[in-house]
């Protein structure tokens, strides 16, 4: 069974799953050049085809992440927060209908019907999809499930507590599931007026940041400057019901309102301070719902999506949790994901589905070798070939150059995991300052270590409970002793890092050219961060992997065997 998931919204994707596993995954803005685009995915879905080689006829069931497909591209703070437009006020007077539920109620069923109602995409996506000849029945999932079915069955937990947490979609902001056997079950479900992520964006705007990019600064401005009367102040605006296990909005605040009320209320702190009670605050409400949720369901194998969970210190809280044994967070947690939750609850469904694990997230696109030579050609750089590139890689760190990698499938979802990656040696206690302005970025936190698996234990404490979601970068470690000696430059100032583990079996290129350095200099890992300048998507095909050489992001490309060079001081542009 072939099921083609695709998300026509902000972070658009596709996903194409046969017989349940993925074969492709990739999302817009990689190809349009447009970070988080919005709309439908012309060019992901072209390039889907193109690399799969599946005809339209072979499609048996096309899944979309949405019930209501009601985003807006302002929706909820893009440009202005007090712009409420005529569609926001629709949805937030749907929501504030409701109170914490504990299963779907006729409130919520209402809600999604107005939504559907006013809803004008459905018929623009289905346009899109006959454009490429796709005329296959679509089925529409409700959003978070969708992010409840990415995570358990991609978890490799047969029995499994999942969480969903995000902004909102399809009237919810949240939502407990069991997976037990290979079926999802809801147990709790919190409506839109009571998001997190919605009081994300309100801190991230505060702050001065753009809250739909930049939740993750806040993150690293939180270890700065404790603060607890800040804590304290923004406790009294949101918390957690821990018997109808739901995020509350204790004042049921939305938009200006909130924006208002919050920047009133948060007058004479500093950024700093704002960021640690807003990251307190989350951790005391997401942490104490997975606590009784665990508690009560018996259930100590942690499944979690949304784009809340994108937050790796939130992350690294549960997993400390005594109720917990470990835990997964699907690699693309966000919006961008649930094409392929869409279509894996779908599968599920049709043909049932019991948890896998991933072995790695490459499924986007690859670049054949005659392309690469044919554009090298067309830019001013000096190219040798190599047998392996892998000691020559290692060479470069020796001399802390900073090495930009393209090579193989691109990764699924918004981290850079070796394929895609700007790599640099991990000692030099400056580099977040000068590679941060190298590459035009405004960044609080170290960038993230990149390590070989066997070694990981000796760096990172309680590394066993965290492995496989380690392999995609989604959560923290506290580092320790030893690893804050051999490598400081890896460490928050709250003690943590966030590491990617890499092995011979799934990571070749990357693990052989770490091996090569930790023989060099006794180093097991480097500096990965994303192959992109600020507020660029990362880097897709090799002409823009080479115009990063050019403008300076890196001292040398590796793309693919071919070791690349500038010729040229600098390109502007």
């Amino acid at each position: 069974m072939n099921v083609l998931g695709i998300h026509d919204g902000k972070d658009a994707g596709v996903c194409l799953l046969s017989e349940g596993r993925p074969v492709y995954a990739a999302n817009e803005e990689r190809f349009s050049r447009k970070k988080l685009h919005f709309g439908f995915p012309f060019l992901a879905l072209h390039n889907l085809l193109e690399t799969t080689g599946i005809s339209p006829s072979e499609i048996d069931r096309v899944s979309v992440g949405f019930e209501a497909m009601v985003e807006t591209e302002d929706y909820p703070i893009y440009t202005d927060i007090d712009d409420t437009t005529f569609l926001q006020t629709i949805f937030a007077g749907t929501s504030r209908l409701l109170g914490p539920v504990t299963e779907t109620s006729a409130f919520v069923q209402a809600s999604r019907h107005i939504l559907s109602f006013v809803s004008k995409n459905k018929q623009y996506l289905k346009k899109g999809l006959r454009e490429y000849g796709i005329t296959t029945p679509i089925e529409f999932v409700d959003h978070h499930r969708s992010h409840a079915a990415s995570a358990y069955y991609t978890s490799g937990f047969e029995n499994a507590l999942v969480i969903t947490a995000d902004g909102g979609g399809d009237g919810l902001a949240g939502s407990i599931y069991t997976g037990t056997g290979g079926v999802l079950e809801v147990l709790a479900e919190w409506p839109r007026v009571h998001s997190p992520g919605n009081f994300w964006f309100l801190i991230t705007y505060i702050c001065g940041f753009n809250p739909i990019k930049h939740g993750g600064k806040i993150t690293g401005l939180a270890a700065y400057t404790p603060c607890e009367e800040a804590h304290r102040v923004l406790s009294k605006f949101y918390g957690y019901d821990p018997h109808k296990l739901c995020f509350l909005n204790k004042k049921h605040l939305l938009f200006h309102d909130a924006y208002r009320a919050l920047k009133r209320a948060l007058e004479g702190f500093s950024i700093e301070q704002i960021a640690y009670g807003a990251q307190k605050v989350l951790e005391d409400t997401i942490v104490g719902i997975a606590r009784e949720a665990a508690r009560r369901t018996g259930l100590r194998h942690l499944a979690l999506s949304g784009g809340t969970f994108a937050n790796v210190r939130l992350n690294q809280k549960i997993l400390e949790l005594d109720e917990v044994d470990e835990i997964f967070i699907h690699p693309h947690m966000g919006d961008g994901g649930v094409s392929m939750g869409s279509a894996l609850d779908v599968t599920a469904r049709e043909i049932g589905l019991e948890p896998f694990t991933f072995t790695d997230v490459y499924f986007g696109n690859t670049t054949d070798e005659s392309t690469i030579c044919k554009t090298l050609k067309k830019y001013p750089v000096r190219v040798k070939k190599l047998d392996d590139p892998a000691e020559a890689i290692a060479d470069c760190l020796v001399q802390k150059q900073v090495i930009g990698l393209f090579n193989g499938r691109m990764e699924y979802g918004p981290r850079a995991l070796g394929h895609r990656t700007i790599l640099a040696e991990p000692t030099d206690p400056t580099m977040m300052d000068w590679l941060n302005q190298r590459l035009e970025r405004t960044e609080f936190m170290p960038f993230a270590p990149i390590i070989l698996e066997e070694d990981a234990p000796i760096y990172f404490e309680n590394f066993g409970a965290g492995r496989y979601a380690a392999r995609f970068m989604t959560v923290c470690f506290d580092v320790t002793n030893y690893g804050k000696k051999m490598a400081p430059d890896i460490v928050h100032k709250d003690g943590t890092a966030r590491p990617q583990i890499v092995n011979q079996t799934h990571n070749a290129y990357i693990y052989h050219a770490l091996k090569h350095y930790k023989a060099k200099t006794g180093l097991p890992l480097g500096i990965n961060t994303s192959f992109n300048k600020h507020e660029e998507p990362i880097v897709c095909h090799p002409r823009n992997a080479v115009q990063e050489l050019l403008r300076g992001s890196v001292d040398i490309l590796f793309i693919e065997n071919y070791q690349v060079r500038s010729l040229t001081k600098r390109m502007n542009g």
